[in-house]
């Protein structure tokens, strides 16, 4: 078996030190560039690869942290994928490699007085951590960010890398955001619904909240898809986002309405609600409806029919891919790409298998 070539062989072919051969191959300052050459193009001929997870055990530990709301209660429908795609990638890519993984679930979407206890104790031994920089990177979902950007910023100024996903964080000075195509999903939406009633059939958006990112990007590509095809359908919408009796009776409401074709919405919180609603009005089946995001209730609404497609984000590759990136630009400082986009996917009866595992779905993660 041939011997790896090692950065001591450089050094014996080109004559330089170890120091030298070293800051050749890591693109630091220091050496001319005709010495840099010579030792890079060496490297090249001796087929030399750095080995990085044994160089890793030379540097301290670096600690990450996942930031994400937990996933009791209505964070129970969108959340699961983002902390097991995390948690994949940090066992693929940095549990041998030095990389200490910490979590901190939080409570999302509620009021203040309805945080429970661990959420408050979890941000808040975080945020002492961040303050004493104990962290060295941080994957953070946008969309529900505990932490403004100036607070963001005071951190990243101090050497945090951070990565935000689902939604980007503008002014909080990350590395990289990695989220999917809001606009195309909202176009994609759009074109399923226009494509199957007719031109006087009237559509029910479910559309969120509008501070949200996510909710208000599928909106917008909704609309534009709506005006550039002259479609003229009466479109009803409604802002909602928390699952309670009044949003769920608002919903109702516009579903029984005679003129109403389709249905449609932009979050698996409002998914769950158009859901019920459709059954308890008995127009399930009977008017076109699309589900947003893909978890066991959805994915049985689509069995049996309550739904005819659901269109998924694809948590789990966000967070899979923003923690594999922040491992890489700490461990091997390969910068990442300022916007990362993940693949959505449009899922049917006739195809829902594949989805059900998420290994399948990660195959397809990114459309870059």
């Amino acid at each position: 078996m041939n011997k790896k070539t090692t950065i001591k062989d450089i050094c014996a072919k080109t004559g330089y030190s170890l120091g030298t051969v070293h800051l050749a191959l890591n693109g630091k300052t220091g050496i001319s560039d005709e010495t840099r050459e010579k030792i890079l193009q060496t490297a090249k001929e001796l087929d030399y690869h750095p080995n990085y997870a044994a160089a890793s055990l030379n540097r301290k530990t670096k600690t990450i942290v996942g930031c994400f709301p937990n996933t009791t209660g209505d964070n129970r429908y969108y959340y699961p994928p983002i902390w097991k795609g995390m948690r994949d990638a940090w066992t693929e890519y940095g549990k041998d490699m030095n990389v200490s993984l910490l979590e901190c679930p939080y409570v999302a979407f509620c009021s203040p007085d309805s945080e429970d206890r661990e959420s408050v104790m979890n941000l808040q031994s975080l945020r002492e951590k961040l303050e004493n920089g104990e962290i060295d990177g941080m994957v953070l979902d946008g969309n529900t960010s505990p932490f403004d950007a100036s607070e963001l910023k005071r951190y990243t100024d101090a050497g945090l890398k951070l990565i935000t996903v689902d939604c980007d964080v503008p002014g909080s000075g990350r590395i990289s955001c990695v989220q999917a195509n809001y606009n195309v999903i909202g176009r994609t939406l759009a074109e399923i619904i226009t494509e199957r009633i007719m031109s006087y059939g009237g559509i029910l958006l479910c559309a969120g909240k509008q501070e949200i990112y996510s909710h208000h990007g599928i909106e917008i590509g909704f609309d534009q898809y709506m005006e550039e095809n002259n479609c003229t359908n009466k479109v009803y919408k409604l802002y909602n986002h928390v699952i309670n009796a009044e949003n769920y009776e608002n919903i109702k409401e516009l579903v029984s309405q005679p003129d109403v074709a389709a249905v449609c919405c932009v979050s698996s919180r409002t998914s769950m609600m158009l859901m019920r609603a459709l059954e308890e009005t008995g127009r399930a089946g009977k008017i076109v409806a699309v589900g947003s995001d893909l978890f066991p209730e959805n994915i049985d609404a689509l069995k049996r029919s309550t739904f005819q497609n659901l269109i998924q984000k694809n948590p789990y590759a966000q967070s899979y891919t923003g923690c594999h990136v922040l491992i890489e630009y700490l461990l091997k400082d390969v910068k990442p790409q300022d916007l990362v986009t993940v693949g959505s996917q449009v899922v049917f009866r006739s195809n829902i298998m594949f989805y059900e595992d998420d290994r399948n779905i990660f195959q397809q993660r990114m459309i870059l």
